[in-house]
Formats: structure tokens, C-alpha cells, sequence
């Protein structure tokens, strides 16, 4: 067991080429949609790395370094396809090894995955594949195979010549160009890259002696490669277990696994919720025991004592960690000094780190209102200290009274319930979704730390805070679950998932239906399921439980909007696989206690009925009794999180961080 993470062989040096690593952790690459159309790496872009090599990281990462810009991979795509960018990345590599690390760029070529059927230009492919925009990739040449080969070892060149510790060649996923190549689920050429396993990995190997023809023998290269697809028909284990030895003799100095392939198991690569921590770290050790290379390992590697344990037990040589750097770009120093609770952990949610929306189209993080913004909020004490009230102690409340008291303002919070957490103490009652628990977890011992005091079971009414004389009162009051005017609701009794999901009521058995198609609709159906126990045995009990049939009723076309491929398809799996009935395109006109009335897309009316228990499932509206009336005699009011408008627990806690910063 390490007792102390000096000792740890986590955060000992490793030797790649003639870049010496200063610990085995590093940056895993995550697409941030800050990139440039011009192909450079803007400063809010490099800054995210730069902050990430302050905090000790090993080496980080840049996603996606296009070798040929014509073929852009995600909207603006960075690229080493000419020298006339080297200057700007050598800046780059500068500010990051200046900082304490490394920068590698992974190198790519979209290939299939190009949005360039946008621009009427066919993207590139092994043979003829349909991407996520529905643009079909046309079979490349094997003369054109010869030139990407070539556009290859002169990014290689670029970034070694930009001051670069090497580069990181991507062919996992059966993604992109390379890793469409190297899998069978992609790769159906009848030529010599095509067919049997050899002859589909001749492409990458190609690349990795070009590669290597390019640059200084002793410049590390990198290959990232699923160690199983897990998908029926594509690479598995053993596939990888009989190309690693090929790869290092022709010249890779470190192999990174992953897993998963991008469309059909997206879950695999970015493992969100219902994923156990290090998806990968079987398939990584039994690589690492037909190489004589260093294996870094990806994939949930959420905690720096499990990425520590791993490699010491030997599994591994050292890791890539993607989103809890998003969490703390201090991870590394924080480790290493010991102080595990002060790292601000991520939470596996798979929100604003992977979503995007229209509103905010670039890379955030739920838990760390920082990134995207790494110097702009320094930590340095507020001009004057103040008395702030905080009500509510829900993700905004928590991390406003956090960043007041860590300013040096003296806060309290009132709580009308007996414990923090708002509504996160219903999104996380769903299966899987317990890591989430962190969050609150981290901020209430930082609230404890920095002096906060919390009452709990305390309304806020307007005379309470008058009594009070706050300075400033940031309101997080929250929301309500939204029950809208539907025919029926007022001469029926009413039953809110809200309160299912806090206990208030059990279903033991019977026929359920859950209005809604949302997040909160849907976990309702999933933890109605497995409250569902049909073999357990109670004795003398009339409400044994027993079997249950659930339906939802949704008005969308999907369920699920909004939230994330790695968490939406194995819920939406999960229902179909266990038998509710979806309704999607339908409207609810009416209910009763038992029964709901409904509008099909085709225009017609139709009674379900014979329901045990109906459920709104239909989400949240915002609470806000105090806000406009204490401006009437507080000089600082903010409403933030759901109090202003429901929304994710992320707007929640961006918007508390931002208010109490401004206090």
C-alpha cells in the first residue's frame, strides 16, 4: 500500500526517447471546440493545457492536429499541414514545457469522420462509410493512401521541429482514417490493405515509418489503439495482443489503450455513468505483457490513488486522465502533497465537458466554472470582507457559499431541509449515478474548511433576512417540480417523481406511467425497475414487491434530449431491454388516478388506462419567493441556478461560483 505518493512510482520520472517525462500522468486528448478555422491554437486553447502543465501533469495532450486541413474533423481543427504554422505551435510547446511539462499533439486525419460533406467534398475513407452527419466517405486510392502516408511524417516533422516531446498518432475507435483502416467494422477494401488483420494495420504502419523516417530516431512516438472494440465484428484483444510487438518493431516508444469503437459504443470511450473505474486497465495489462514499451492506459481513471495502485501492482506504466484534469488542473500537485480531499473530483457525469449546446458550444466542466476561463478568476482575497446570506444548499448555493467564504467574506447558509445538495439528491438516486455524490461531498468539506456557517431546517422569508442585515444575499432557492394545467390535475390527486425519487411513497408492484421523456422521467422509470424485485420473499407483508410494467409518455420525438450519447443510449437500452412502453410524439390532453388521455402525432385521441400509479415526470420549474423584494433593501442581490430558470446542475453551480466572485 502507498503511504505516501513521494514514493509512489506514479510520480516517478520515465524515460521516452529523448524526452524525459517528470511523472507517468498524462493528459488524455479531449476535443474542446476552442480550435482556430485557421488551424493555430488560439491562447484560451493553449491556456487550458498550459494550466493542466502548471498543475504537474506529465504531458498533455492537444486533440486532433489535422494533417491535412481541407478535411476539417469537428468544425475548427487544428493542424501541423504546413510550416508556415510551426511558429505558433512552437509559443505553444514553449508556454507548456516552461510551465513544468510536456505538450504532444495527437496527429490525425478525420478520414470518415471529416465534415467536409458540408463544403460538397466527400469525406475520406478505407471504403464507403456513413459518418454522424449522414455524409458518405468515398474509398480512397492507394496513390492517395501513399500521400496522407507522406502528410504524416511532415506533421511529425513540424512538431518536432515546434519543440514538441513527441507526438501521439491516433487509430482508435475505428475512428478516423487510421483507426476506420485498422477495424473490420470499417475496413472492407479486397486490395492489400484490406481483408485479413495484417493487411489492414499495413496503413498505420506505413504511417509509423514514415513517420519515423521524418524525425530524430530518438523522437517519441505514440499509437493510441483500442485494446477491444467491444462490438461484434470488430478488433478484440487478442487482435491488439498480436499487433503490439508489430507497432513497437516499427517504431512506436509508448502505446496508449483505450476501448470502444465512436457510433456503436461511445460509452466504451468516454465511460460516463453505469461504467466501472478503469475500463480499460485489463486490456492494457495484457498488451504490456507482449511489449517491451511503455503502456499507459485511458478510461475512467477517476482517482489518483486507483491510477497510483495501478501502476504499482505493474498493470500499467502510467495513465491518461481526461475529465478529472477538467476537475482540477491541480490533480498532480495536490496528490502529491497527500491532500486528496482538496482535489475537486469529477463526477462521471458526462455534461458540459462532452455536450454541447447552442448557448455554450465550447468544452466546460460542471464542478470547475474555471476552464475556459483559466486566469480569469484568480484566487486572491475579495477588497473587503462582507456579511453574505446564502439560501439554499443545492449545487448554486454550495458553490457560492464556497468561493464567498475561500475570499475571505464571513458566510451563512440557510437550508429549509436537513441536508445539502438540492435536487442532486434526487439525480442521484438512479443507478450509476452515485459518483455525482462527490460533488457535494468535495464542496461541503471546502465550505467546512473556509468557515461556513450552515443552518439547516431555516426558511427564508423576507423578515428573516431583515432580522439577519446581510451585506449581499445570493438566492439558490431552486425549483419546484413543474406540474402543468393539464385537464384533471386538479380534481386528481397528483404524484410528482419528485417525491417518488425521495421516498415519500414506494411502488411496490403494478402498472406505472411516468409522464415525460426527460432525464428525471426516465431515471424515475429505471429506479422503478429496479425497485422491482419479483424473486425476493417477505413474509407476511401485503406490499411485497413484485412485478411492475412502466410506460413514458413523451412529447418529443426522442427521449432523453440533451443529454449525452455515453449516458443516453444504455439508459434508452436499458428501458427497451427491460420492456417499457415508449410513447414519443405524444401529447398528454388529460388524466385521472389511473388513467391518461393522449395525442398521437397522426392527430388521433387515445384513453391508457388501468394504471396503479401516474407519475409527473415533466421536470422542473424555477422557485424564487425572495430575490425581487430583498432589492428593495439589500445593496447586492443574485438569483442564480434553478431559482432564475431549471436548467443542469452545471448553469447552477457556474452561476453561484460567478456571483459570489463578484461580491
Amino acid at each position: 500500500m502507498i503511504r505516501d505518493m513521494k514514493d509512489s512510482k506514479l510520480f516517478s520520472p520515465l524515460k521516452l526517447g529523448k524526452t524525459t517525462l517528470k511523472n507517468r500522468v498524462a493528459m488524455a486528448p479531449m476535443s474542446m471546440d476552442y480550435e482556430a478555422a485557421d488551424g493555430s491554437v488560439p491562447k484560451k486553447l493553449a491556456d487550458i493545457f498550459v494550466r493542466r502543465a502548471e498543475g504537474g501533469t506529465g504531458y498533455v495532450v492537444i486533440d486532433a492536429v489535422t494533417v491535412d486541413h481541407k478535411y476539417l474533423y469537428l468544425g475548427n481543427t487544428t493542424a501541423l499541414d504546413k510550416d508556415s504554422l510551426v511558429p505558433q505551435f512552437k509559443e505553444f510547446a514553449d508556454r507548456v514545457r516552461e510551465a513544468g511539462s510536456v505538450l504532444i499533439p495527437q496527429i490525425i486525419h478525420p478520414g470518415p469522420e471529416s465534415i467536409c460533406g458540408y463544403r460538397k467534398v466527400a469525406p475520406l475513407g478505407p471504403s464507403t462509410n456513413v459518418n454522424a452527419n449522414c455524409h458518405v466517405s468515398r474509398p480512397i486510392t492507394v496513390k492517395e493512401i501513399q500521400k496522407i502516408v507522406k502528410q504524416f511524417g511532415q506533421a511529425a516533422r513540424r512538431a518536432e521541429e515546434a519543440g514538441c516531446g513527441g507526438i501521439s498518432i491516433h487509430c482508435a475507435h475505428a475512428y478516423m482514417l487510421a483507426g476506420a483502416f485498422l477495424s473490420p467494422l470499417r475496413n472492407k477494401r479486397m486490395d492489400e490493405y484490406g481483408g485479413c488483420l495484417d493487411n489492414r494495420a499495413r496503413f498505420i504502419l506505413e504511417i509509423i515509418e514514415e513517420t519515423r523516417r521524418n524525425v530524430s530516431p530518438d523522437f517519441p512516438l505514440i499509437l493510441r489503439i483500442s485494446g477491444d472494440e467491444r462490438m461484434i465484428g470488430g478488433n478484440s484483444l487478442e487482435d491488439m495482443l498480436y499487433l503490439a510487438p508489430k507497432f513497437e518493431a516499427a517504431g512506436i516508444d509508448m502505446l496508449e489503450i483505450s476501448g470502444g469503437t465512436q457510433y456503436e459504443g461511445l460509452e466504451h470511450i468516454i465511460p460516463s455513468q453505469n461504467k466501472h473505474i478503469g475500463v480499460n486497465v485489463y486490456e492494457a495489462s495484457e498488451i504490456k505483457k507482449v511489449v517491451n514499451i511503455p503502456v499507459y492506459v485511458a478510461g475512467k481513471i477517476n482517482d489518483i490513488r486507483y491510477a497510483a495502485d495501478i501502476v504499482e501492482r505493474g498493470l500499467v506504466d502510467g495513465v491518461s486522465i481526461g475529465r478529472p484534469l477538467l476537475a482540477d488542473p491541480d490533480l498532480c500537485k495536490k496528490a502529491l502533497a497527500n491532500q486528496f480531499d482538496e482535489i475537486t473530483p469529477c463526477g462521471s457525469c458526462g455534461g458540459s465537458c462532452i455536450s454541447r449546446s447552442e448557448a455554450f458550444p465550447q468544452c466546460r466542466c460542471h464542478i470547475n466554472p474555471r476552464v475556459g476561463k483559466e486566469y480569469d478568476f484568480p484566487e486572491v482575497p475579495a477588497e473587503k470582507s462582507k456579511k453574505v446570506l446564502v439560501v439554499g444548499a443545492g449545487p448554486a448555493g454550495m458553490m457560492a457559499a464556497v468561493t464567498a467564504a475561500e475570499r475571505g467574506h464571513q458566510v451563512t447558509v440557510w437550508e429549509a431541509d436537513k441536508r445539502i445538495g438540492g435536487q442532486l439528491n434526487l439525480a442521484v438516486v438512479a443507478p450509476g449515478k452515485q459518483e455525482m455524490t462527490k460533488w457535494m461531498v468535495h464542496l461541503n468539506y471546502r465550505a467546512k474548511k473556509a468557515g461556513v456557517t450552515f443552518e439547516f431546517g431555516k426558511e427564508g422569508t423576507v423578515e428573516a433576512v431583515k432580522e439577519f442585515a446581510p451585506e449581499a444575499v445570493i438566492v439558490a432557492t431552486g425549483a419546484r417540480p413543474l406540474v402543468p394545467p393539464i385537464k384533471g390535475t386538479k380534481e386528481y390527486p397528483v404524484r410528482t417523481a419528485h417525491d417518488f425519487l425521495r421516498g415519500k411513497f414506494v411502488i411496490p408492484r403494478g402498472r406505472v406511467c411516468v409522464l415525460g421523456g426527460g432525464a428525471v422521467a426516465c431515471e424515475t422509470a429505471e429506479v422503478v425497475l429496479e425497485n422491482a424485485r419479483p424473486n425476493s420473499y417477505t413474509k407476511g407483508f401485503e406490499a411485497s414487491i413484485g412485478d411492475v410494467e412502466v410506460t413514458l409518455i413523451e412529447m418529443l420525438p426522442q427521449l432523453l434530449t440533451n443529454v449525452c450519447a455515453p449516458n443516453r443510449t444504455p439508459l434508452i437500452r436499458k428501458l427497451k431491454s427491460r420492456g417499457v412502453n415508449i410513447n414519443v410524439n405524444t401529447k398528454i390532453l388529460e388524466v385521472t388516478d389511473h388513467d391518461v388521455k393522449v395525442l398521437r402525432q397522426d392527430g388521433t385521441e387515445e384513453w391508457l388506462r388501468g394504471f396503479d400509479y401516474v407519475l409527473f415526470g415533466l421536470g422542473s420549474r424555477n422557485y424564487d419567493p425572495l430575490s425581487e423584494e430583498l432589492k428593495t433593501f439589500i445593496p447586492e442581490v443574485y438569483a442564480v441556478g434553478d431559482s432564475v430558470r431549471a436548467r443542469q446542475a452545471s448553469f447552477a453551480m457556474w452561476e453561484g461560483f460567478e456571483a459570489a466572485y463578484k461580491l
